[in-house]
């Protein structure tokens, strides 16, 4: 009995949450000194760059959505969010959340983190930061 519980909370402390809004800040999120224009456009490019699908823009909200495919570790996939919001100054800010399809999982071994740090390494390249 007490190993099963030892494994439990291993898995769990070793395979962090199915979703990402509980990273810090700092982690999920960029400003960018550029127009929005220029951000945007790198914004949406960067999905696929990151290995994502593109499934939804709304330009006029500042949003993007995109998801993963499955795999044998995931069967349902993951959705990231991005919202892309203009500071004042020309500044530009952008948030990346992602999280699993999955509702019978409680863990993802750290995918929608990995999913938001490549997306965000991406974009970054794209912008040359």
């Amino acid at each position: 009995m007490r190993l099963a519980a030892a494994t439990v909370m291993s898995a769990l402390v070793l395979g962090g949450c199915a979703t990402t809004y509980n990273m810090p800040l700092e982690e999920r999120s960029r400003v960018y000194e550029l127009a929005f224009d220029d951000v945007w456009e790198a914004a949406v490019a960067s999905v696929d760059d990151a290995g994502m699908a593109l499934t939804e823009t709304e330009r006029e909200h500042g949003r993007i959505r995109a998801r993963s495919g499955p795999t044998i570790w995931d069967f349902k996939g993951h959705v990231l969010v991005v919202v892309v919001t203009e500071l004042r100054e020309g500044r530009v800010r952008v948030d990346a959340n992602a999280e699993t399809f999955s509702e019978d999982e409680d863990i993802d071994f750290g995918r929608s983190a990995r999913f938001v740090r490549e997306y965000l390494n991406a974009l970054d390249e794209r912008l040359g930061w």
